[in-house]
């Protein structure tokens, strides 16, 4: 087990400090997709979605690019020998498919807090956004695989809750939509895991993980995985049988913390960490250790049952309008990498 950093002083990632909240909680539970042999996460993995700007794919042909920078850039100040340090991180946020055209994601994901949604219709949904085998490169997406916002069917971003669904401009081909968890929510203690691209990198699955509680009005439940800012508005499923059960939204823990550059880091003499003499790393606590982080729970956002039904029939569903509730907010955890001003 790993104890908490002792350290004089945390920092959160730059441009949005109060927003960026990641811990580890005992060992690294991150997988890449080539990483991934359980048939559950492996099918989760193909329903989930990383969320991008606009402007962070470019080109015009079958394939895009993806404009991103490594997660190990000097301007991140993060040190070397992080996990994932050569990938790219350019997703601000993460997603899954509920419906052949229907994408559940986190609403401070669509919008700033208190506020209607203003994000989709910049945002790109890419499907496939994941590391294949080890070493492969993730600077390309297929065109196929991308897909822009229709319609905001359902959205909370304030006491109300931390959630949206979104309608695609098209069904997603090739893909199938995640199985929605039915029945009684999983009591604490109960094994759960993630998809979502932390940082803003490549899809990851984060396993080894529980429910530890659930609030008195059985809306939101708190969690101890592994989680990052990017992985906002992804899925979280029951370990049991792969069912989606919820949404992740925040995090109430501390994330990145600054230390002493270590020797034999192998960067540039002229590398910012390197003057600056620091760098980043990721909190570290006990498995059971900090407050944790949050999710909604997927059965009780208002209107997604009759949006559902409603696809079922055929039917073009209402937009809901959402009812305010006493929710905590806890502190959403949108990564800027790629996001927006």
């Amino acid at each position: 087990m790993k104890n908490i950093l002792a350290l004089a002083f945390t920092l959160a990632l730059p441009l949005q400090a109060a927003a960026q909240n990641k811990t580890i909680y005992g060992d690294d539970s991150r997988l890449d997709f080539y990483e991934v042999t359980a048939r559950a996460e492996r099918a989760a993995m193909m329903s989930a979605v990383s969320l991008f700007r606009d402007t962070t794919l470019a080109g015009e042909e079958a394939v895009l690019t993806v404009k991103g920078a490594l997660f190990g850039d000097e301007r991140r100040a993060i040190c070397p020998g992080q996990k994932f340090f050569e990938q790219r991180s350019a997703a601000f946020c993460s997603g899954t498919l509920i419906a052949p055209d229907l994408v559940l994601t986190a609403g401070h994901c669509m919008g700033d807090k208190n506020k209607p949604p203003s994000r989709c219709e910049r945002t790109r949904f890419v499907f496939g956004y994941a590391v294949s085998s080890e070493g492969s490169a993730t600077d390309t997406v297929a065109k196929s695989n991308v897909y822009s916002c229709g319609k905001v069917e359902i959205y909370a971003n304030g006491a109300a809750g931390d959630y949206a669904v979104v309608r695609l401009d098209r069904p997603v081909q090739g893909r199938a939509a995640a199985r929605l968890h039915a029945g009684a929510f999983p009591a604490a203690g109960s094994g759960i895991f993630t998809v979502g691209g932390p940082y803003g990198l490549p899809l990851k699955v984060v396993n080894d993980a529980s429910v530890r509680f659930i609030n008195e009005a059985g809306t939101f439940f708190g969690t101890n995985l592994d989680t990052s800012g990017g992985n906002s508005g992804g899925g979280i499923f029951a370990a049991r049988d792969g069912a989606l059960i919820g949404v992740h939204t925040a995090s109430w823990d501390p994330d990145l913390v600054e230390i002493p550059l270590p020797p034999n880091h192998g960067l540039r003499a002229d590398d910012a960490r390197v003057k600056a003499g620091k760098c980043k790393t990721i909190t570290a606590l006990e498995q059971d250790g900090g407050r944790g982080k949050k999710g909604y729970v997927l059965s009780k956002i208002p209107g997604l049952a009759a949006l559902l039904r409603g696809d079922a029939r055929g039917a073009a569903p209402e937009v809901v309008d959402m009812p305010v509730t006493d929710i905590p907010a806890g502190r959403a955890d949108l990564s800027r990498f790629g996001a927006f001003p």
